[in-house]
């Protein structure tokens, strides 16, 4: 013979942790079907679990506002941190071994190979230079 849930038997929308599935911990019925009291037939009131459940959601909409915000800036300022640190620090191994390999590669003292990468980065220098905007004059 199947069982069935008698009217009287409290249904739940959630679970918590620690509680059977179908319920939530330190409440009784939950909305969703309405529980009777004894064997009267009456509704008992469900308004203190429509409150709970109001303001677990106006809880979790502040927090999506306004912390899930926040720690997505926080994440972005600290990968971008490390970025920069990041790509700083391979630009100047980057110099050590273009200065290293240019040593090698042309006789003579370091100055040599100093030259040509003077001349690449000031050339680099002059064409940004060139690409800034104007400042605007002030009257």
């Amino acid at each position: 013979m199947p069982s069935e849930v008698s009217p009287a038997t409290p249904v739940s929308r959630t679970a918590s942790a620690g509680s059977p599935a179908g319920t939530r911990a330190g409440t009784p019925a939950t909305a969703g079907t309405p529980a009777t009291a004894g064997t009267t037939g009456e509704a008992t009131p469900e308004w203190a679990v429509q409150a709970l459940d109001k303001v677990d959601e106006v809880v979790g909409k502040i927090r999506s506002v306004t912390t899930d915000r926040l720690v997505r800036i926080a994440r972005m300022v600290v990968f971008g941190v490390l970025a920069t640190i990041m790509g700083l620090s391979a630009l100047i191994f980057l110099v050590i071994a273009a200065v290293r390999a240019l040593d090698e590669a042309i006789p003579g003292p370091v100055w040599s190979a100093y030259l040509p990468l003077g001349a690449i980065f000031t050339l680099a220098g002059a064409f940004l230079w060139s690409k800034k905007a104007p400042r605007a004059t002030s009257p």
